[in-house]
């Protein structure tokens, strides 16, 4: 099936020709590509990020929300189900029965970097820094692909991720990395909020917890190359804590620059 790929440059891509710009990949494109775009943009003006060309990735937009149901697909680490395990994951999926469906994470990270990825390297000018944001199962996927093919992406945001997907497919798989590897370089801004945990359907999806427990794995292994930076946002939800994660993120990962 078709997915559509939006790029946003930047503001002064026309008056500066031989420029390299760092790329931001944006999964949720259809929901998320504006938001990041816009508040990046607010983030230069205040000299607090690089210029960025921005790519987003998702549905044909004459799909509406109905093309953002492929995300469970896209998304989704191999495995069976998509609810988290245990007593959580029965009330999961009462709530949100959801039948046998193909678990594509490999194929569509495949997808990204070494077929999309090569494309646009050809039209635009791209530095060989990359990035990656994602969001709730955005986020899931970002957690995978960071454990799977962890030189795809220098940098990742990884914001109200629900890492206890797939039966804690994320984990699992975090555990076979840990097993035949002593470092991990990557830069990681993990954000949640703190509200996560009193909407019911969020709060049986696990995201604060397993985010908290994601961190307290990566600080545990104590990789040497390893830059992770963990928020939790007061006051914010699962869906009001995006603009957060989002300026948050980039201002944390490129503060150097």
């Amino acid at each position: 099936y078709a997915h559509q790929v939006t790029v946003a440059l930047p503001a002064s891509d026309a008056a500066q020709p031989e420029r390299a710009c760092p790329v931001l990949w944006v999964l949720d494109s259809p929901l998320i590509m504006r938001s990041v775009v816009g508040l990046l943009d607010v983030l230069v003006l205040g000299n607090l990020a690089p210029e960025m060309i921005v790519v987003g990735v998702g549905s044909p937009p004459e799909e509406g929300l109905a093309g953002v149901g492929r995300r469970v697909i896209d998304f989704s680490p191999p495995g069976k189900g998509y609810a988290p395990p245990g007593l959580a994951g029965e009330r999961w999926s009462a709530l949100a029965p959801i039948p046998d469906f193909p678990h594509k994470a490999d194929a569509f990270l495949s997808l990204l970097v070494d077929e999309i990825r090569p494309k646009l390297a050809t039209e635009y000018r791209f530095s060989g820094e990359h990035a990656l944001i994602g969001h709730s199962a955005g986020g899931l996927f970002a957690a995978y692909s960071l454990f799977t093919r962890p030189d795809a992406f220098q940098k990742m945001i990884i914001g109200s991720p629900y890492l206890d997907g797939v039966q804690g497919a994320v984990f699992a798989t975090e555990a076979r990395y840990a097993a035949t590897h002593d470092d991990l370089k990557a830069r990681v801004f993990l954000g949640v909020g703190e509200k996560e945990a009193e909407e019911y359907f969020v709060a049986v999806s696990g995201n604060l917890e397993s985010t908290a427990r994601l961190s307290r794995t990566l600080t545990a292994r104590h990789y040497p190359s390893l830059d992770l930076t963990t928020r939790i946002f007061a006051g914010k939800d699962h869906y009001t804590v995006l603009p957060d994660v989002i300026i948050s993120g980039i201002g944390h990962l490129w503060r150097d620059e």
